[in-house]
């Protein structure tokens, strides 16, 4: 469907990404009495006692709502899902009540629950039941603006999952016993190529083989077990010695080959089926009925905080019990899939968006998607020059052809890390570019908000940005995430709202995940989508296990029959039908162009090998920042681009120091009043991950953010936004009648396709 007249089309199906805990909740702790007289008493016009007074009602009024909270069935279950061990915390305040001693760990019992309880209600985070996936329509034959309908109740659906690692636990559990294992099925490591007798490695010269182990890995296809692989060989036993000295060598893996993701509990249910011996194939089922039968309770114990928490200490310990493994994985880390297993929802509501909404957004949404062309063509052609560079040097030194595994591994330190990299470089002109496209003067720094318009900036874009073209062919999607601000669905249809650009994630097709598109009604029209704006035969790369984001969630959703995946190390869930290790691609010039070509024959553009890592290193990097330590909201036309931001460090804060409850509240005041900042901010500390929602009328906010600053230390960065939409620009209702927060998360694509593509 067409962005308006801008030549850009937008996807009929969006995504609404909702909070699952009311807007109104950030307004618990707001304490305007205490602020009004912490103020009055900072400019000399009130009096300690008033403010003493309001600070003390404001803590205690905090306190029972804090208490409140803790007991709150919904927060708790929210709670067990993500940290059980903070339960100890919830029971602890609520043994002691609203009026108990504000001693150390009271306090910081209290500040957990406010940082749960403000991301809850803030962020629009797709995760569990306080975070659920509504897939919504974006339907040119509507006179509204928005249409919704709710359900009768927040939730749709609920469906529990196995992390895929707790999958493949219990099957590397299994495979201790070597009677199991011989039905697993050996595979050559998915980066490395079998010639003749001789295995291809990146940077390395062939390893030879003997007669035998060239013959024993040919048979080791990763579908065909260990008991089939060896059964030609005269002396089957030797063939199983031969197998453990080639994983030895990392070689080869000789497991059960599980996929990453949702669908490992399947394959796995499978490969015992496929177990020949009955009494080890029963044994072998009969512990994954128990897995399954204990993550089935997890499920049924939705709505009922304290079930959940025995039934998921009753999955763990089935777990231990049967793989003598621990129940977690990767602790402290984000998008690590630390648990066993994960919930996953869809809300109750039906959503129209008209393109009447979306034609308003259509200029400005134009200027933001043609600056990322812009960047991933400045990206695109940078990498190019390093890949030239590399394969020139390697053809010189390389008597056959050049493979792919030995630019690849060159490649990865010049590309992605060190502080010269491409992506370093592009960002800062891009940053540049824009302070220059929006002509906001570094000294001095204005206070005003700053008003654009699409039409004075046409001019100005092509010339800041002149790039006609994407950088690869996943480039051609952008995917912006839009945030309206309106009291209701009533105000944006008489068009009282204002749209903000929350996040632009340039080259990232956020739909192709193993997050959103199971819950799509139709996933097979979204895949057909796919290959209509990027081709049937898309490369996706093989990550490592280790590979910080690779979990059952954050995997592919949408794999099309002609798609590849491209074996670049050691790593599980390479599908035999479609891998491509990179040891077996070979690069050539062709009048001038890198091109990709396997040993099938298929061809690509070199980059296009390339260009899954490139998509990920800028999925966050589309930030319009100016070198100011306050920065003006933005607007263009009606579309907010930058939210007011203010830049600082911890220790010009003056607030990390500051241990005594009165005190704190009273330094917040002063450094709020000194930025002039307003009351409801987001607060980003350096060594945080993510921003924070904090109220400064709030004696509990002031103190928890105090601690946070003293945590990061001295010299840790402080960015503090606006919160924009606040509470009551929430218009997502529920059947209740309440309001949540959201984004809205579209895919755009770009008219222009990349260079060499088809």
């Amino acid at each position: 469907m067409n962005l308006g007249d801008t030549g850009w089309s937008v996807w009929t199906d969006a995504l609404l990404r909702t909070t699952g805990f009311p807007a109104d909740g950030l307004n618990a702790f707001a304490a305007p009495s205490a602020a009004a007289a912490a103020d009055d008493l900072l400019t000399g016009h009130g009096s300690t006692d008033a403010f003493d007074k309001a600070l003390t009602e404001a803590i205690t009024t905090g306190a029972q709502k804090i208490c409140d909270i803790a007991a709150d069935p919904l927060f708790r279950e929210a709670v067990t899902w993500q940290n059980p061990g903070v339960l100890v915390a919830l029971d602890g305040l609520l043994t002691g009540g609203p009026h108990a001693t504000r001693n150390v760990r009271r306090r910081d019992r209290e500040r957990a629950v406010l940082r749960y309880w403000q991301r809850y209600c803030a962020k629009n985070e797709t995760i569990g039941f306080f975070g659920p996936v509504c897939w919504i329509t974006v339907a040119p034959d509507t006179d509204q603006m928005v249409e919704i309908r709710t359900g009768a109740g927040l939730l749709r659906e609920r469906r529990v999952f196995f992390e895929g690692w707790a999958m493949t636990a219990y099957a590397d559990h299994l495979a201790t016993d070597p009677r199991v294992r011989r039905w697993w099925p050996p595979a050559l490591l998915p980066h490395l190529t079998l010639h003749e007798r001789q295995i291809l490695r990146p940077l390395q010269p062939p390893l030879p083989l003997s007669s035998p182990e060239a013959a024993l890995l040919a048979r080791c296809d990763g579908r065909t077990p260990a008991v089939n692989v060896v059964a030609e060989l005269a002396r089957p036993e030797d063939g199983y010695l031969l197998l453990e000295r080639l994983v030895e060598r990392e070689l080869i893996t000789w497991d059960a080959a599980l996929p990453i993701g949702r669908d490992a509990e399947h394959e796995l249910r499978t490969r015992i089926h496929a177990i020949g011996d009955p009494d080890l194939r029963e044994q072998s089922l009969n512990g994954l009925d128990r897995l399954c039968a204990a993550r089935d309770t997890v499920a049924a114990a939705a709505g009922d905080p304290d079930t959940l928490k025995t039934a998921l200490a009753t999955l763990d310990t089935e777990f231990t019990a049967l793989t003598g493994a621990p129940p977690r994985r990767r602790d402290g880390q984000m998008y690590a899939g630390r648990t066993l297993c994960y919930e996953d929802t869809t809300r109750d509501l039906d959503t129209v968006i008209g393109t009447t909404l979306l034609n308003d957004l259509a200029a400005p949404l134009a200027i933001t998607l043609t600056t990322a062309r812009w960047l991933t063509h400045e990206i695109g052609s940078a990498c190019r020059d390093v890949l030239r560079g590399l394969y020139d040097e390697l053809r010189e030194d390389t008597e056959g052809p050049v493979r792919l595994a030995d630019l690849w591994y060159l490649a990865q330190g010049l590309l992605f890390a060190g502080g010269e990299n491409p992506f370093r470089a592009v960002a800062d002109d891009f940053a540049r570019r824009w302070a220059e496209l929006i002509g906001v003067s570094i000294a001095p720094e204005g206070d005003a908000p700053v008003r654009l318009s699409s039409a004075d900036l046409a001019e100005p874009v092509a010339r800041l940005f002149p790039a006609e073209r994407p950088g690869w062919s996943s480039a051609r999607i952008h995917s912006p995430d839009l945030q309206i601000c309106a009291t209701d669905v009533d105000a944006i249809n008489r068009g009282d709202y204002q749209a903000v650009l929350g996040e632009l994630h340039p080259a990232w097709a956020p739909f192709d995940s193993a997050l959103f598109s199971p819950f799509h009604p139709d996933p097979d029209r979204l895949r057909a989508h796919y290959d209509l704006d990027l081709g049937p035969d898309r490369i996706r790369i093989l990550y490592p296990e280790d590979y910080p984001r690779n979990t059952s969630r954050t995997g592919y959703g949408l794999v099309g029959p002609g798609d590849r995946q491209l074996g670049i190390d050691k790593a599980r869930g390479a599908d035999p039908d479609r891998l491509l290790p990179s040891t077996s691609v070979t690069v050539s010039d062709e009048d001038g162009a890198l091109i990709a070509t396997a040993s099938d024959g298929h061809r690509w553009p070199l980059i296009e090998m390339f260009a899954g890592m490139l998509s990920t290193q800028l999925m966050d990097a589309f930030k319009l920042t100016l070198p100011l330590s306050h920065v003006p909201r933005i607007t263009i036309d009606r579309l907010v681009i930058t939210r007011e931001t203010w830049r600082t460090t911890v220790a010009d804060t003056g607030l990390a120091t500051i241990t005594d409850e009165r005190e704190r509240y009273l330094a917040t005041r002063t450094w709020r009043g000194h930025l002039n900042l307003p009351d409801q901010v987001f607060v980003k500390i350096g060594t945080e991950v993510k921003p924070c929602y904090f109220d400064l009328t709030s004696p509990h906010y002031t103190g928890l953010l105090c601690t946070m600053l003293r945590t990061a230390g001295e010299d840790a960065s402080v960015t503090v936004s606006e919160a924009l939409p606040t509470p009551d620009q929430a218009w997502v209702p529920d059947h209740n009648g309440n309001r949540y927060f959201s984004e809205l998360r579209l895919q755009i694509t770009d008219p222009a396709t990349a260079d060499g593509v088809r």
